[in-house]
């Protein structure tokens, strides 16, 4: 065998080899990427259900529970209308 044989086939498959590499890497990144996305929107998701739900809870319990400054008046619109 030649020694620029060997040479040039080490190259190339160094070449190769480097390139797997490369490839194995851009999975790695873009499947931590894609779980980082979908962590994020599954915590967006969580939060606004729980901010719904406690806005739930506050608007009706000021429903079922009005204040005094809150209490419903009688509309006095039209007052002979109490036959």
């Amino acid at each position: 065998m030649d020694v620029s044989t060997v040479a040039l086939n080490l190259t190339f498959l160094l070449t190769l080899g480097i390139g797997f590499l490369i490839f194995l890497a851009h999975i790695l990144i873009f499947t931590t990427v894609l779980m980082l996305a979908g962590a994020a929107h599954l915590a967006a998701l969580t939060f606004t259900a729980l901010w719904n739900r406690l806005r739930m809870a506050e608007v009706t319990s000021h429903r079922s529970k009005p204040g005094r400054d809150r209490e419903t008046l009688r509309a006095k619109a039209f007052p002979n209308l109490d036959h």
